[in-house]
């Protein structure tokens, strides 16, 4: 069983400079986990620590129900590809596959075996005799996975390893990496920043922030239902519109009041919010729960603000609106047709059902 555990893992740098802060997770047996934050949140560092090419300040990383602090990252049984690809200039790519294999003693038919099975995974079998400067980027990315797969280890690491490619390539590559995890069947712990890689690539996501883990959670529920305000707004693109206003009462319905703002609560969402009456709170509405009047013919009439267009981005399949509400600029995900012109005046509906609360001290989800 393949499974990586983390308790209490921490990392503080010289000069009392902390990495990672107290991370406790689990990583089951054939689980792709994704681990994702902005740069220098610590995830590369977690990273690390779990290949061995980081010592832990404190805390216990354990591989397969055998504890590894202070076991040698070769006798780990991991395998790691890298961001750089780390191949050898003047090898041939059968040769940079096939280098750590013959290291660790393997026979060359056994060796040959072993990067040939890779090769053909791979679809590399053609660039076998290549050296890496007569590759292009994905290719080269390929042959790093390669020399990673023959050494069939019981857990893969990937540290950003799509970042030097471009974007038509990127995408590609995470289709190519998750088939991979589902033909090898081996637990897989990748780190990027990128979220568009977490969301679609991921069984669960870790979310890091500072060096602390925000949250953990398969990928939907990491998008509907966001631990804190840095969850919310770091995943989904274009990011959540956030907003600071009050819980009000006016007869016997709540609303969210900011400036001439006024939206009706739903009823699910009055109880959880009782506590905040005439208390600051954060709102929070995703830009695909906004919509243009003009396509919601049954709107009710409390969840409906007048807005001006500041800039329209059609971007094909969908089109970006960023609107002014108030003070606020916020953006709104709409269909390819609805495309109004700047400085036009707009309904804007807001879907209550799917709005967001947060505490403003915490910045916990209150719902």
């Amino acid at each position: 069983m393949a499974q990586v555990s983390l308790k209490h893992v921490s990392k503080t740098y010289d000069g009392g400079v902390p990495a990672v802060s107290d991370a406790t997770l689990s990583v089951e047996n054939r689980e792709f986990l994704v681990i994702v934050g902005p740069s220098g949140c610590g995830k590369s560092t977690l990273l690390r620590m779990v290949a061995g090419l980081e010592e832990s300040t404190s805390g216990e990383l354990w591989i397969s129900n055998k504890l590894v602090n202070h076991v040698p990252p070769k006798d780990r049984d991991i395998a790691m590809v890298f961001q750089n690809y780390a191949l050898y200039p003047h090898m041939t790519v059968f040769d940079n596959m096939a280098f750590g294999l013959r290291l660790r003693g393997y026979s060359k038919r056994e060796v040959e075996q072993r990067v040939h099975e890779a090769a053909n995974i791979l679809n590399i079998e053609p660039l076998l005799q290549r050296k890496p400067k007569e590759l292009s980027g994905g290719e080269r990315q390929r042959v790093a996975v390669g020399r990673a797969i023959v050494r069939k280890p019981v857990v893969f690491l990937f540290d950003e390893p799509l970042s030097n490619l471009d974007a038509k390539m990127r995408v590609q590559m995470r289709t190519e990496i998750r088939k991979l995890h589902l033909r090898l069947q081996t637990t897989m712990i990748y780190v990027t920043h990128d979220q568009t890689e977490a969301m679609t690539m991921g069984d669960r996501i870790v979310v890091m922030d500072k060096g602390v883990i925000q949250q953990v959670a398969d990928p939907l529920t990491i998008y509907d239902h966001p631990a804190n305000r840095f969850v919310a707004s770091f995943i989904g693109s274009p990011p959540m519109n956030f907003l600071t206003g009050k819980i009000v009462r006016s007869g016997e319905a709540l609303f969210f009041a900011e400036g001439t703002l006024r939206l009706r609560l739903v009823d699910e969402m009055v109880a959880r919010l009782l506590a905040y009456e005439h208390k600051p709170v954060l709102f929070g509405i995703r830009p695909e729960d906004l919509y243009d009047k003009l396509f919601i013919t049954d709107a009710p009439a409390d969840c409906v603000v007048t807005s001006t267009v500041e800039l329209v981005e059609p971007l094909g399949a969908e089109v970006y609106l960023y609107l002014r509400v108030g003070q606020h600029t916020i953006i709104a995900r709409v269909g390819p047709h609805d495309r109004p012109e700047v400085n036009q005046d707009i309904d804007l509906v807001f879907d209550m059902g799917k709005a967001h609360f947060f505490d403003v001290e915490t910045q916990a989800a209150i719902i």
